[in-house]
């Protein structure tokens, strides 16, 4: 029979967590976005847990209301992982999947074995054991020794823009509005959208809006290039030749649905 004690929590915690893993890893979510991947990845895995035990508790049952109650759980979750899959562009997502079912396949055949048949239970478990032992000793030694030594890690050169006090005489200047109204979610924000800019130019940020507005880099939040808080009539200028040829992606910390995109061309 089925513990409605733990599994009630168990439903709860698991699709909350899901919810906010899908959320983080669409990109919604830029402020605080590392921290949303831990802290729902493990209220997800926490609610696993009590749903887990509360269904298996005294065996698996057949009531009616334990199979409504898993068909509901399984279908939110592939729900929620085709909308990831189909909506991010999380380079992680993959590797987040591939952990989930490493960990769901063993549980979920080791918790019928041992209900049906539990004289299996001891080969099948020391058969998924040395499988793990097998995979992720041929990872490390792939990821170490291979050809492709993937986990090595390479040196990577950060790249970081200081702030132009001074525009040198006969400087060429692109000029980037952040717009009035652009604090209201929907409206837009920085014009252009889109900057291309030519190597050599200095950017120009205006904030001619009435609130405090940032010009930050998003993918690392703010190590390439960050103007802090830009009160009204403030501006932020960088210099291209502190910039590599590619885009740019940045954003407004103070409104993270204010985003675009910075092009450096030759």
């Amino acid at each position: 029979m089925s513990n409605w004690d733990l599994m009630m929590p168990g439903m709860g915690l698991t699709a909350i967590g899901l919810a906010g893993v899908v959320i983080s890893y669409a990109g919604i979510a830029h402020t605080f976005m590392d921290g949303m991947h831990a802290l729902t990845g493990l209220t997800m895995f926490f609610g696993l847990i009590f749903l887990s035990a509360g269904i298996l508790e005294g065996g698996v049952s057949t009531s009616n209301k334990a199979k409504a109650t898993t068909l509901v759980i399984i279908s939110i979750s592939l729900s929620f992982g085709a909308f990831a899959f189909t909506m991010s562009e999380s380079n992680t997502l993959p590797t987040f999947a591939g952990l989930m079912m490493m960990i769901v396949t063993p549980a979920v055949v080791i918790a019928y074995v041992a209900a049906k048949m539990p004289m299996y239970l001891k080969p099948m478990a020391a058969i998924f054991i040395l499988a793990g032992v097998a995979a992720i000793t041929s990872y490390v030694g792939f990821g170490v020794y291979g050809p492709s030594p993937y986990l090595l890690q390479e040196e990577v050169v950060e790249e970081t823009v200081e702030e132009v006090k001074v525009i040198p005489p006969g400087t060429p200047v692109f000029a980037i509005s952040i717009m009035e109204g652009s604090s209201e979610q929907g409206m837009p924000d920085y014009e252009p959208d889109v900057a291309n800019v030519p190597k050599g130019h200095v950017i120009e940020w205006t904030n001619d809006d009435n609130v405090v507005h940032t010009v930050t880099s998003s993918i690392d939040f703010g190590e390439t290039f960050d103007s802090g808080l830009l009160n009204g009539g403030e501006k932020f200028l960088i210099s291209t030749d502190d910039l590599s040829l590619g885009a740019y992606e940045y954003m407004c910390i103070v409104h993270p649905w204010m985003v675009s995109t910075l092009v450096v061309e030759e």
